[in-house]
């Protein structure tokens, strides 16, 4: 009787076992490439480096998405201190040539705002790439919300 017991529960936790599923890669990589309402496809990525020391404290990415809009992301190792903030740049270039720069504070064009006070990310407003006379280049700096000095900096290489 207790052979069939245990037999039974073993079967039964296995069964519960095959209903959980795995984490997909998309679930892993889902910080990657962040934008209102989902995700884009990484384009290039780059370390964010602090200029005393070299450490490595975050991550931009320049992101596309299936229209061929581009946007900058940033994602920060550790939340912002009450003294710091970041921002991310999405720098436009036609035929080689500096376009514009949007930032995450383009609220009105889809920006989510400045990395504050205990966040950790940022995006930027996206910019329609169609025309293959566009490239883009991904940057994001941090700032002591006291001084306005740089305290860390990073930007991908150009790219479409």
């Amino acid at each position: 009787m207790i052979r069939k017991v245990l037999a039974t529960l073993g079967v039964a936790g296995t069964a519960l076992l095959g209903v959980v599923a795995p984490a997909t890669a998309q679930t892993q990589a889902a910080p990657d490439c962040q934008y209102t309402g989902g995700y884009g496809t990484i384009v290039k990525t780059a370390p964010v480096t602090a200029l005393t020391g070299g450490t490595r404290v975050a991550t931009v990415e320049l992101c596309r998405d299936s229209a061929y809009n581009y946007w900058a992301f940033a994602i920060y190792s550790s939340p912002m201190t009450a003294s710091e903030y970041a921002q991310a740049y999405l720098q436009t270039y036609r035929d080689g040539s500096w376009v514009s720069d949007v930032t995450c504070d383009d609220k009105a064009g889809g920006g989510n705002g400045h990395v504050a006070y205990t966040q950790t990310r940022c995006w930027t407003a996206k910019v329609n790439g169609v025309s293959g006379h566009y490239t883009f280049r991904a940057r994001s700096d941090k700032f002591s919300s006291h001084t306005n000095n740089l305290l860390a900096s990073g930007s991908t290489v150009t790219a479409r």
